[in-house]
């Protein structure tokens, strides 16, 4: 008799709504779909090379520099995945292959995921919904050395050929602190 109870009303239980569980560690709302019906249309529009010029802010480890970096964008892996690298042409890394990252459409998550790997070691895992009007917000994490910092990338879509990028990281109070800024252009 216990057994019939039992299972009687985890049954009747069972049809109670459940609570879907709350994405604390993605702060983005989904979107419904992508804006274009080319989901990777926000990755192909980058593709290309790029020249920008900013700033990196001074820090409590580093003193500010300015920076002329060539991105050289691609699709890889059948047109599914955008891959990405970043020569610095001047600042102190001149001449260096400074940065890596890839970045895609994931349709389950219903958001674009980036990773970028920097010289050094240090990693950015971001995610965006995709550009509202000419603006763009990826949020993530800088994960440095024993740190895992909160991160914000701003893009500001200029015209077809130019865009403004600014990036903020999470100092150690949890405040957000200028990073670096920069302003691209399209060069082929």
């Amino acid at each position: 008799m216990k057994k019939v109870f039992l299972a009687f009303a985890l049954l009747a239980l069972s049809g109670f709504p459940q609570d879907t569980p709350k994405n604390y560690a993605n702060p983005h709302k989904p979107a419904t779909q992508p804006a274009s019906p080319d989901p990777l249309a926000l990755e192909r529009w980058f593709v290309g090379d790029w020249i920008c010029t900013g700033i990196q802010h001074s820090s409590q480890t580093a003193s500010g520099v300015k920076f002329t970096d060539r991105f050289h964008f691609r699709m890889a892996l059948g047109g599914s995945w955008q891959i990405y690298n970043l020569h610095q042409l001047e600042g102190p890394h001149k001449g260096q292959l400074t940065l890596i990252g890839a970045i895609t459409w994931d349709a389950n998550a219903r958001l674009h995921v980036r990773r970028d790997m920097n010289i050094g070691g240090s990693r950015m895992d971001m995610t965006t919904p995709g550009w509202d009007g000419d603006t763009m917000v990826s949020t993530g994490y800088m994960v440095r050395n024993d740190q895992k910092l909160p991160a914000k990338q701003s893009f500001l879509k200029k015209n077809d050929d130019r865009y403004d990028s600014s990036l903020e990281i999470a100092g150690a109070d949890g405040k957000p602190v200028d990073w670096e800024e920069e302003a691209c252009r399209r060069v082929r």
